[in-house]
């Protein structure tokens, strides 16, 4: 394992750190059909930040409704390919259902110049990724105002 990763997370403190891809596996993402378990990583903590904070509902943007967070550092051992153009939806089940990689580098929807890292949780490599931080994490209620 010559090469390695290392990319964040941000996830509430009750599924922390998250790794069995059960949330996207529920509910589906950009990158995956519901019925299918990824875990999704950013590139850095700042992307981790956005890409939550998109994600919130309406409700939940306002200071005094953010929600709790646990802020997970991953080492990612590996080299990755990159994404090809196309649907994300259908190349990223394709990615999980080739089970070749562990991992694949994609093209963030919210900062189109950065990158976040989708995990195969049930590639058997997924046994090597290594916490390697985790924590509270508080999103700036400035963000909400």
């Amino acid at each position: 394992m010559s090469d390695a990763a290392q990319v964040w997370r941000l996830t509430s403190p009750a599924h922390a750190p998250g790794l069995d891809g059960e949330g996207a596996r529920l509910w589906g993402g950009r990158w995956n059909s519901p019925g299918q378990p990824m875990v999704y990583c950013a590139s850095s903590l700042a992307l981790a930040v956005l890409e939550v904070f998109v994600h919130l509902p309406p409700a939940m943007r306002r200071p005094d409704a953010l929600p709790p967070l646990v802020a997970v550092a991953l080492e990612v051992p590996g080299q990755f390919d990159t994404v090809a153009k196309g649907d994300p939806r259908s190349l990223g089940d394709a990615f999980l259902a080739a089970r070749a990689q562990l991992a694949l580098w994609v093209p963030s929807a919210v900062v189109s110049l950065e990158r976040n890292l989708l995990l195969n949780p049930l590639h058997p490599a997924m046994s090597h990724v290594r916490v390697i931080t985790q924590t509270p994490f508080v999103l700036d209620p400035r963000m909400a105002s």
